[in-house]
């Protein structure tokens, strides 16, 4: 029974093949008989449950029946005994009655032996006793046993107790009493007949004695019963179990026997059944397998072949998309290439002296070819950024001369929807910074263009103020905001989902290119891009972007005109707004006007005041169309009042009245207003108050001590003539020639400071004439500068790897220029002055030795000179204390750290500048007097090395120095492309 009650443990399932079900070779067959585990409360055998619902009714049925039985028996033997004890009392009490006539002693003897003769007859009596209450000397009524036969009774009463009371039976745990009063007697007189318990108790025992018995019995049927009834129903279940378990195990033929019992036949049908069924799902499971297997095969057999066929495609998309490539690169190189001579030789003829209408026909010559340029590398770049291999540039810059030269390429564009494009740039901007002005301006040129074609009639301002800097770092946020008038909520909705969506999932028009194109070059300068709905009801788009600033800058002079006052008559109140915040930058004393019409009697009563303006600057929009009034207002306010007047307006406004005002107008600006255009303007009004401060600006002519000469090596006649007027104004000698073989041949016969060397040339390309260059010099060596119009990852890469120090991308503007012949010409003059001995000059970063100290690691030596540049800011000002606290000892650990670092990158020179440091230092650490002469020197030298490179990390890409930029991509149709065959 107790083994019943446990849960048995299931013998593990046998496969077909005579393996257990866990080494079965069907795995689908193991998962299927894989047990789930689950947690069971306690649990009964069928056998245990049996015996539990077949014992139980028995047992308690015989011991109810049991129990009643004795009761019964216990409640008769009781009435017997009282209905006797009852019987004797009276007839004892009936014969003391009827002896009333003999003497008192005579009827207590005779009742002595009546009474021994009744305890003699009677078992049930156990005694019996004769009281009669008589008074005590006190006076009181007590009992006295008058006569007694049997034991002393177990419990006494007294008279008071008794008195008045008829016959009745006394009970408690200890005695039976039966108590009568004795008749005719005239005293207090009781007979009390105790009975005998043991006679009823042992009764009641043999009773109970009897029902023990025949409950073992009835348990004993009960229990035999039971094991039949289990045994006969485990045996059935065993048997549907086995059929279960062989079901489980996979034989489905199996069959369970059928049984005598109504329900566990019904099940035994049901199991046979389900084995039926599944003996059939099983075929058509095997069945279905095989032609699966079967269509496997096939659909294998047919990828194959379509991978084929696609490998095929592949290469030959590969081999299209190649030539694509090399058609757009060898396009653009042929459009940029007179578009160099058109740009560069514009702005030299503006600098020559030209009228005001020239000027600005010059300014849109210049400007429309900047626009050509954009337009050709929106198109370039939105191929690099669907392929991944856009590279940005890092040259000098000033962001808010970018911005308004934008703002004036599409001025006539907004003006032909009655809308001006002003421009506010941030008094707080530095005037240089390092970024790439030609895609800050294809950012800026896409933007704009949708805010202009959202809106109408009114102004579109574009704002770039300073949010943070740190160091030589800043932060820029530039907003451009729109009036919505032409995009209603759905167009704006279209313009979110073209901010947030990728360039492949945009259709190529005007708006999808521009936006996507926008936005990816925004992230790829570390920046953000985004756009919000204003309160006018239109949007404003916003851009995050991080600059560096420019620090290797010559000092010029930013222009002041204390005391000035200017009054500006101008109906639009945003321009208003941009040249006041311009004019106060000036320290110019802003008035604002606008009214046209009462701006005669404003002007006849300050002169009546004596409080005319320095200057004014009236707005051509106070015309209204009526240009003949407004020349006669000019000339009535020149000829009148010698007012000093500037006119400014949009290019068609102000070629409305130049003939008739240029005679009395002393300047004309055109609109959108620029800085620079401003202060030429006011310079010529009032010259005389103009006053300079220094600041960091553009680049004058370079103070040589001699005069460089530098060779110009390109193909293109006009290339050589732009790059030799160039030169010239930065005091440089130039000399020019058309081919490899030329550069050669003069390199070879004279002395050259510096090298520009265009890359594609027929015959002898730039790339060859570099590498003889390389291996025939000896002694110094002469820096080479790449002219490209490629500015690929990989060509970039290429050009660095082949000898060439740096480069340019075409068209070259005359900043970029002087920033590069500044820089390497510093360089070379560092060189010169060091005591080197007569071997080739080391190159200021050598990648290739990079590389091998990292083992032809790329990435590895990117991150080892990148921690080397982190680091220079820090070692050059710790430098410095050291030196200057004379701490000798400390210097020389420092300087012995920075020379260890160095080790492990290619910076040749710093290596060798800080190894000579070291060596002098070496013997000096803990000597007290040491004159700083004896390695000043060299200090120094180590000084210009940090700083030269330093000057050369600012404006470098490390990850394309070193070819770490994905030069293979996926393109939209699977197809890996490379830089060259994507190069747009």
């Amino acid at each position: 029974m107790a083994q019943a009650n446990q849960p048995q443990p299931m013998p593990a399932p046998v496969a077909s093949s005579g393996q257990t079900l866990e080494q079965s070779p069907h795995p689908r067959r193991k998962h299927n008989r894989a047990r789930p585990h689950r947690t069971y409360g306690r649990r009964y055998s069928l056998r245990a449950i049996l015996f539990r619902y077949t014992m139980a009714p028995a047992l308690i049925l015989s011991l109810l029946l049991a129990l009643l039985f004795t009761l019964q028996q216990m409640h008769d033997r009781r009435d017997l005994l009282l209905s006797h004890g009852r019987a004797s009392a009276e007839q004892l009490v009936e014969l003391i009655h009827l002896s009333e006539g003999h003497s008192f002693e005579e009827r207590i003897h005779w009742l002595d032996k009546s009474l021994m003769a009744l305890m003699l007859e009677r078992d049930m009596i156990r005694s019996v006793q004769l009281y009669r209450a008589d008074r005590n000397e006190a006076g009181e009524e007590e009992f006295r046993l008058i006569s007694s036969v049997g034991p002393r009774p177990r419990t006494t009463f007294s008279a008071e107790e008794l008195r008045g009371k008829p016959a009745h039976v006394h009970e408690d745990l200890d005695s039976l009493q039966i108590l009568h009063p004795l008749l005719g007697e005239g005293t207090n007189c009781w007979l009390a007949i105790e009975l005998h318990r043991p006679y009823f108790l042992v009764g009641t025992y043999q009773v109970a004695l009897v029902g023990l018995i025949g409950l073992i019995v009835c348990t004993l049927i009960a229990l035999v019963w039971a094991v039949v009834l289990s045994e006969r129903a485990a045996r059935s279940l065993e048997r549907i179990k086995e059929a279960l378990r062989a079901v489980g195990q996979g034989k489905f033929a199996a069959r369970a026997v059928s049984s005598r019992n109504l329900e566990l036949a019904q099940l035994a049908e049901e199991i046979n059944l389900m084995a039926g069924n599944l003996a059939e799902y099983q075929r058509d499971y095997q069945e279905g397998l095989h032609q699966s297997m079967e269509d496997l095969r096939q659909s294998l057999d047919a990828m194959e072949e379509q991978n084929i066929e696609l490998e095929l495609a592949r290469k030959k998309a590969v081999e299209n998309s190649r030539g694509k490539s090399n058609f757009l690169a060898n396009t653009s190189h042929e459009i940029r290439t007179p578009l160099n001579g058109i740009i560069g030789f514009t702005n030299l003829l503006l600098k020559t002296e030209v009228d005001q209408l020239q000027q600005d026909y010059l300014q849109t010559i210049l400007r429309s070819s900047e626009s050509l340029l954009t337009t050709i590398n929106d198109i370039l770049d939105f191929s690099r950024i669907e392929s991944g291999n856009l590279v940005l540039d890092h040259s000098p810059m000033n962001l808010g001369q970018v911005l308004e030269e934008t703002l004036q390429i599409l001025a006539p564009y907004g003006y032909e929807h009655n809308l001006e494009l002003v421009p506010f740039v941030d008094p707080q901007l530095p005037p240089s910074q390092i970024g790439d002005p030609l895609r800050i301006k294809q950012i800026l040129t896409n933007l704009v263009s949708t805010a202009i074609r959202c809106s109408e009639n009114g102004s579109i301002p574009v704002r770039i103020a300073v949010q943070s800097g740190k160091e030589s770092e800043l932060m820029v946020h530039i907003s451009i905001v729109d009036n919505g008038a032409r995009c209603d909520e759905q167009g704006r909705r279209e313009l979110r989902q073209l901010l947030n969506s990728s360039p492949q999932q945009q259709q190529t028009n005007n708006n999808g290119m521009g936006l996507s194109i926008a936005r990816s070059l925004v992230q790829s300068m570390g920046g953000e891009l985004g756009m919000e709905s204003n309160e006018q009801g239109g949007s404003s788009y916003w851009i995050q972007l991080p600059l560096t600033i420019d620090r290797n800058r010559t000092a010029i002079t930013r222009e002041q005109f204390p005391g000035c006052r200017v009054l500006l008559v101008d109906p639009n109140p945003m321009t208003r707004q941009q040249i006041f915040q311009q004019l106060s930058h000036w320290q110019v004393e802003a008035l604002e006007h606008c009214d046209g019409q009462n701006l005669v009697p404003a002007i006849e009563q300050m002169w009546r005041h004596d409080a005319l303006p320095d200057a004014l600057i009236i707005d051509a929009g106070i015309a209204d169309g009526n240009f003949d009034t407004f020349i006669a207002t000019v000339q009535q306010l020149v000829d009148t009042y010698q007012c000093r007047v500037v006119v400014q307006g949009s290019p068609v406004d102000l070629r409305r009245c130049y003939d008739a005002l240029r005679t009395r107008v002393l300047a004309f600006l055109g609109k959108p207003v620029s800085r620079d255009g401003l202060l030429r303007a006011l310079k010529r009004v009032v010259p005389q108050q103009a006053q300079s401060r220094p600041q960091t600006g553009t680049f004058p002519v370079l103070p040589w001590p001699a005069k460089p000469r530098v060779l110009v090596v390109d193909d293109h006649e006009a290339n050589r003539l732009l790059m030799n007027e160039l030169l010239r104004a930065q005091n440089i000698e130039a000399v020019v020639a058309a081919s490899g073989a030329e550069a050669l041949e003069l390199w070879r016969d004279q002395y050259f400071d510096m090298i520009f060397m265009d890359i594609q040339m027929p015959d002898m390309d730039g790339i060859a004439t570099t590498r003889k260059i390389r291996e025939e010099e000896s002694g110094r060596r002469t820096p080479v500068i790449a002219l490209t119009a490629h500015v690929g990852t990989e060509e970039k890469s290429r050009l660095l790897s082949a000898g060439l120090d740096d480069y340019l991308s075409k068209p070259v503007s005359e900043i970029q220029l002087t920033h590069t012949v500044k820089r390497w010409m510093e360089v070379n003059g560092a060189e010169e002055e060091a005591v080197l001995p007569p071997v080739v000059a080391p190159r200021l970063v050598d990648i290739g030795e990079s590389l091998n100290l990292a083992n032809q690691d790329p990435g590895l030596a990117r991150d080892l000179l990148r921690m080397l540049l982190k680091g220079l800011h820090e070692d050059e000002q710790e430098l410095a204390r050291l030196f200057a606290d004379k701490d000798h000892k400390g210097l020389f650990e420092r300087v012995h750290r920075l020379h260890g670092g160095c080790c492990y990158c290619g910076v040749l020179r710093l290596r060798s500048a800080t190894g000579q440091l070291q060596e002098l230092l070496r013997p000096l650490q803990d000597q007290a007097q040491v004159d700083p002469g004896d390695f000043a020197d060299a200090y120094e030298q180590v000084r210009k090395e940090i700083r030269a490179l330093w000057d050369w990390s600012v404006e470098q890409d490390l990850d394309t120095l070193f070819g770490l930029e994905q030069i293979g991509e996926v393109g939209a149709d699977g197809i890996e492309i490379s830089e060259e065959q994507s190069a747009y």
